[in-house]
């Protein structure tokens, strides 16, 4: 009888002291949850960036304040860049035959350049008109659908990302293709277009500042 007393006492201590936990426990799994959902559902989104460059030109290089390019960006989310003339708006790299240069993008932590070279040898530096081009549209990937993240430099026949392209007939190089496709499948945050004050004196924010990238710059860690 003693002995039915103690094991019965025993099974309630049990419960008491194990019913806690067992609740502390559930709502940590489903706080876990919650939030590894919070998180994905977050993180499928495309950030949209557009900055006005006609002010910086002439000149054979274009060089931009992008504060949205964090350390974590630069290393974990694909960027793509879209650079709009008159009548288009070309992925760079871009080759522009009809003017005659050669366009590359070179990304950092908060910084992007562009560089101009002339078609004829690859080597002067070209001079962009003023009435030439418009615009940069910077597209973030923060999305980590299979369909959207992915080495978008070396988009080969043999991709997940090319295969999905050529399914849906987009053209990589075609900025209206590209940004179709992906509001199809993720959310296209726009943080907005910035300009360049049009005067020199007034004092600008630090996420609208262009200034021009000086020649013996030119050598840079991160190239996209």
């Amino acid at each position: 009888m003693h002995l039915l007393i103690i094991v019965w006492t025993f099974i309630c201590a049990s419960i008491i002291m194990g019913y806690p936990i067992y609740l502390l426990n559930k709502s940590y799994v489903a706080s876990e949850s919650i939030r590894e959902m919070s998180s994905f559902f977050a993180s499928n989104t495309i950030e949209l960036i557009s900055f006005d460059v006609c002010h910086q030109l002439p000149g054979w290089s274009l060089s931009l304040d992008v504060p949205q390019i964090t350390e974590e960006i630069l290393h974990n989310s694909p960027i793509l860049f879209y650079l709009e003339s008159n009548d288009s708006c070309q992925k760079l790299p871009v080759n522009n035959i009809a003017i005659g240069y050669s366009a590359k993008v070179y990304k950092n932590v908060g910084k992007v350049y562009i560089t101009f070279k002339s078609l004829a040898d690859e080597v002067s530096n070209f001079y962009v008109p003023s009435w030439h081009l418009n615009k940069l549209k910077i597209l973030i990937i923060k999305s980590r659908d299979k369909r959207l993240y992915g080495d978008w430099e070396t988009v080969t026949d043999k991709s997940a990302i090319y295969k999905g392209l050529k399914k849906a007939g987009v053209d990589i190089n075609n900025y209206d293709d590209i940004l179709g496709y992906f509001s199809n499948i993720a959310s296209i945050d726009f943080k907005g277009h910035f300009k360049e004050s049009t005067s020199k004196h007034q004092k600008q924010k630090p996420s609208h500042k262009l200034s021009v990238l000086n020649a013996d710059n030119n050598k840079l860690p991160s190239a996209g």
